[in-house]
């Protein structure tokens, strides 16, 4: 499940990016043909934000045509 990766990845770069600050939504959106299931990124997204300033965070995921897995937003406090 490289899903796994690309979340681990991802929160560690923005628990990385937004010290002390709590995340309160994570917007990525996906292509379809990114080759990475949207529903795989939400449970590695709730395995992965444990312990993180993600911790308690929304993922919102946007699926669009394509084969973008980007990130869109970030919201903080």
């Amino acid at each position: 499940m490289h899903e796994l990766a690309l979340m681990e990845d991802l929160v560690s770069t923005v628990a990385g990016e937004v010290g002390e600050a709590r995340v309160h939504v994570v917007r990525l959106e996906v292509g379809r043909q990114a080759c990475a299931s949207p529903d795989a990124l939400r449970f590695s997204f709730e395995v992965c934000v444990h312990g993180t300033a993600l911790e308690g965070a929304t993922l919102d995921i946007v699926e669009t045509r394509g084969a973008e897995l980007r990130l869109k937003e970030v919201e903080v406090t």
